[in-house]
């Protein structure tokens, strides 16, 4: 990862009302459910393939986030004009003015820095710099953040566009490792890759939701070895393996453990550390009935439009947020429709 990159969010977030408008020009407005009309057919998008109607879902997604982004933009340009006329200062000394805000003091940095370090290929004394802007950018956005909620509370304020619901898929989860409640009202399912890092970083929400809602969930893993060095597909064969010696979970948060120095020898290596039967595991490894189940969770993400990891289906609805709140709320949400299960 290079030191740029780590830290391009470093910049005061919010667009202005010109550029958010600009940003959102090229998106239609769809027209309730019809998609399309071919050959004298009209196509509603329950008629098409899953990974058809997600694709759609992400444009209205994006569509809407965007909208939203300009109302934001628009509530705020209004609250500065208020505060020239209340004022008498200039537009740009109010947006200074705003932009001020305390420095993070040192065991902030180092405490953003160690809870980070993993992702961060530099020590803390060559970016303690960056880490202070960064820290600095985020206080000012949660800043924005709060005003803008008050505002629109006080405002009444109402977007005049709903937000899309991405579509319901049925998940082909059968003979996949599940964990949680065998009747839970809630099924998860989780695609991710063993050498993704944001999947790495998805294990630790992942299990403090299963620990919170207990056997109120699911848990259903499935593969999609995206990573062309070929060593997640190896190691996704070896899960299966380890699976069927009844150590799916425990293989599956060790090979997350040792992502950084994964192999292709590192499925036989941690078979040997988990004190599974090597000789049957071996055997396991190179099967056709191994291969093509970690092909068929692969496949299975495909048909539902998955172009990266990690991808998480809650009750069936992909999900965007991968942190414990996020998934705290969509798991909440899900208990609370009548149409779970």
């Amino acid at each position: 990862m290079k030191k740029s990159s780590m830290m391009q969010n470093v910049r005061f977030s919010g667009l202005t009302l010109a550029s958010a408008i600009v940003a959102c020009s090229s998106f239609p407005a769809w027209a309730g459910d019809g998609f399309f009309t071919y050959k004298g057919k009209n196509y509603q998008m329950s008629d098409l393939p899953g990974a058809v109607q997600q694709m759609r879902f992400d444009v209205d997604h994006e569509h809407y986030e965007k909208v939203k982004r300009v109302a934001d933009a628009a509530v705020f340009e209004m609250y500065v004009a208020e505060e020239t006329k209340k004022t008498g200062k200039t537009k740009a000394q109010i947006e200074e003015d705003f932009a001020k805000t305390k420095d993070p003091s040192e065991g902030e940095m180092k405490a953003w820095y160690e809870k980070n370090k993993e992702r961060i290929p530099y020590p803390y004394e060559q970016i303690k710099d960056e880490v202070k802007k960064f820290l600095v950018n985020e206080k000012i956005v949660e800043k924005r953040t709060k005003l803008l909620e008050d505002l629109k509370k006080k405002g009444g304020f109402s977007l005049a566009i709903s937000e899309p619901v991405a579509p319901v898929m049925q998940v082909a989860t059968e003979g996949y490792p599940v964990k949680g409640g065998a009747t839970a009202k809630v099924h998860i399912v989780e695609f991710a890759d063993y050498q993704c890092p944001h999947c790495k970083h998805l294990v630790e929400p992942m299990k403090k939701v299963l620990a919170k809602y207990k056997d109120k969930i699911r848990l259903t893993f499935m593969d999609y070895p995206i990573n062309p060095s070929g060593i997640s597909t190896v190691v996704a064969h070896g899960a299966v393996c380890a699976d069927q010696q009844k150590k799916f979970w425990e293989y599956h948060y060790l090979a997350y453990d040792k992502q950084s120095s994964l192999t292709k020898e590192s499925p036989a290596q941690m078979a040997k550390e988990l004190k599974l039967d090597e000789a049957q595991f071996s055997k396991c490894l190179t099967a056709p009935e191994t291969i093509a189940k970690v092909a068929g969770s692969k496949a299975e993400g495909e048909k539902l439009g998955i172009t990266g990891t990690p991808s998480v289906f809650i009750n069936g609805r992909r999900v965007n947020g991968h942190d414990e709140e996020s998934l705290t709320k969509e798991i909440d949400k899900a208990l609370k429709s009548p149409a779970a299960g």
